[in-house]
């Protein structure tokens, strides 16, 4: 008899503490895992803002030098010229390009390229002395724009630079393809835009073999690279921000443990996180894979970003399962001394209950009608005494409970006759959400993890707080549409909201209007006030316009000193009609230092055919007329 209770109680002490390390290990990891895919969420989101960015400035850039006047023919006649006559068509070409390739300087561009039919280079803006090399030898893409007449895009190396580049083609007035155009940006401006931006400290990794660990220069500027911490076939820029002694050696001393892991999903190149333990703090690292034209993984992108949450739930898992030790030493402790069978079952459910309270998380068994366990974390939540009372309050129907919420789970997304267990099948785990009420009527957030019991049709349903995960996701989101000064929506919002727009007036043949909004003179008030006085000008504005705008428009900053504004379902003579009274309110604007404010508009009405460049440029026709005009008026095309 002995023997049978001494082996029942060690089975009993094994899948106690079994089941206690598979529950929090489960349970940590769900948790560690959502802020892990959060952190790679938000550096994919930021990168893909600032590349979309950059492909607008890009295509911009280019649309802009095709209507240049004589650009197309100074191409067309360099591919037959003679050595003379390119000199001075190559002058010709750099003085009709040298303001249009500074203000492409001031948005990031670095280099802005001309290539002939050959792939022989006529012109480099950056660097007008350097002429007449094949770049078919060093350029993939200039070779891929020959071959396929089409415009390539994406980070590749050069001959003395790396880079996120677009090469487009270029064809005479009869569609003969005379030759490519280069824009490009610096690897560099993804690093400093998360670091200075968005505020997220991020690593720039580029592989040694594609510019062989030298430094790389250029005429007007240096840039060195170190040995990265990350991998040791890849290298770091460092400057101000990234310094030898925290992003390579502390984060060296980091990453040693997880060293292995590391190279071995670099080797992957697909997009990973994880977790750094240094003392009592935990980092989130995040690895985002950059390929070059060839989909060969050629450079990373790695953000930094301290984690208290998963210090706290991997200190939480270790407290749950010290207490179920505890707990189950003192259980066997109980049963020996008292040899009794009901003793031991009884103690086996107050541990179970001990255990399950231990947690963070709201656990409790059901068949999705009634409740028939929770712990006190569940009754505290839906504020009841007990499980009966909870079934009472939702007669018996635990589904109720989940808010019928837009991006949640819920009772409304089941089809006919469906049981919950089917609509979980068919949704990915890091969707599995859902928002209920609290004992404030406070609306939270949950992550739901459902396990099978051994008694038919119960399942162990655990309900994880993810309500500030939730919130900094959604705080993110924010930061990526909204303009930081004026707290107006910004272009990346702006360009969403008006490419819909179009797509809906195509489809239902609707209309709508556009209008830019320039403060006239706003670079009289940053040379005599400075900065400061504009940036209030600039709030002032918005705060001013998004108070007199219908609930139907959409009002934006567009950048610089410029706004725009989306009329829904409006001609362009009621837009103008709007728009004079929005002119007329901010003439009454007064600023303390500055003194009055005015505003000139361009309007534009959406035709059929339209995109957004072609929209936007006659706004801009219609402003340049509005300040030629005068300024402090509207013009309309």
């Amino acid at each position: 008899m002995r023997n049978r209770i001494i082996i029942l109680l060690s089975f009993l002490f094994i899948v106690m503490n079994g089941l206690t390390f598979v529950v929090t290990e489960n349970n940590a990891k769900e948790r560690i895992n959502l802020v892990l895919q959060d952190n790679i969420d938000c550096l994919r989101s930021q990168y893909e803002i600032l590349l979309h960015g950059q492909e607008i400035t890009a295509r911009t850039l280019y649309e802009s030098t095709l209507e240049t006047k004589n650009f197309i023919k100074i191409i067309s006649l360099a591919n037959t010229a003679t050595g003379k006559e390119k000199e001075k068509l190559r002058q010709e070409l750099a003085i009709i390009l040298k303001n249009k390739y500074k203000r492409a300087e001031k948005k990031g561009v670095l280099q802005y390229q001309f290539a002939l039919a050959n792939n022989e280079s006529f012109l480099r803006m950056h660097k007008p002395s350097k002429f007449g090399d094949n770049l078919s030898e060093i350029r993939y893409d200039f070779k891929e724009v020959q071959r396929t007449k089409r415009a390539v895009r994406g980070f590749t190396q050069g001959r003395v630079a790396h880079g996120f580049r677009n090469a487009f083609p270029l064809f005479d007035n009869d569609g003969i393809y005379i030759g490519a155009m280069e824009v490009s940006f610096s690897s560099d401006s993804f690093q400093e835009y998360l670091n200075n931006v968005s505020h997220i400290h991020t690593h720039f990794l580029v592989k040694k073999s594609i510019f062989d660990a030298k430094i790389w220069k250029r005429d007007d500027f240096v840039t060195n690279y170190s040995q990265s911490a990350e991998h040791k076939d890849y290298m770091l820029t460092l400057g101000d921000i990234h310094t030898k002694e925290k992003c390579i050696i502390e984060n060296a001393i980091k990453m040693r443990p997880l060293r292995e892991t590391i190279n071995k999903k670099m080797l992957e190149s697909v997009a990973f996180s994880i977790y750094l333990e240094h003392g009592d703090h935990i980092d989130v690292a995040a690895f985002l894979p950059i390929k070059n034209l060839k989909n060969k993984t050629v450079a990373w992108l790695v953000s930094y970003e301290e984690s208290p949450f998963i210090a706290v739930t991997l200190k939480n898992m270790f407290v749950t399962r010290l207490i179920s030790f505890l707990f189950s030493l003192a259980l066997i402790y109980f049963v020996v001394k008292q040899s009794r069978s009901n003793a031991l079952l009884e103690q086996k459910h107050t541990l179970l209950d001990n255990i399950l309270n231990a947690t963070d998380n709201i656990m409790f068994i059901t068949d999705f009608k009634s409740v028939s366990f929770s712990n006190d974390r569940f009754k505290h939540l839906f504020n009841v005494k007990h499980s009966e009372e909870f079934n009472t309050n939702t007669n018996n129907n635990v589904l109720s409970v989940f808010l019928a919420t837009k991006g949640y789970l819920h009772a409304g997304l089941l089809k006919k006759d469906e049981e919950i267990i089917s609509l979980l099948k068919r949704v990915p785990e890091d969707e599995r959400i859902v928002s209920v009420l609290d004992r404030h009527f406070d609306a939270k957030s949950f992550q739901l993890s459902v396990s099978k019991t051994n008694i038919q049709k119960d399942y162990l349903v655990t309900l994880s707080d993810i309500t500030r995960l939730k919130e900094k996701h959604d705080i993110n989101r924010e930061k990526a549409y909204i303009d930081g000064l004026t707290r107006v929506y910004n272009r990346n919002k702006f360009d969403e909201i008006l490419d819909d727009e179009i797509l809906n007036a195509t489809l239902y043949n609707k209309v709508f209007s556009i209008a830019i909004i320039d403060i006239d003179k706003f670079k009289d008030f940053n040379d005599t006030y400075g900065h400061l006085i504009g940036d209030e000008i600039l709030v002032m504005m918005a705060q001013k316009i998004n108070a007199n705008v219908r609930e139907t428009d959409t009002f934006a900053r567009w950048g610089g000193e410029e706004f725009t504004i989306l009329f829904k379902d409006t001609s362009v003579s009621t837009a103008k009609a709007v728009s004079e009274k929005l002119k007329d309110e901010i003439q009454k604007l007064e600023h303390p230092t500055a003194g009055s404010i005015t505003a000139s508009f361009g309007l534009t009405q959406f035709v059929n055919g339209d995109t957004i460049n072609s929209i936007f440029k006659r706004c801009d026709e219609a402003l340049y007329m509005a300040k030629e005009n005068g300024r402090n008026r509207i013009e309309y095309l």
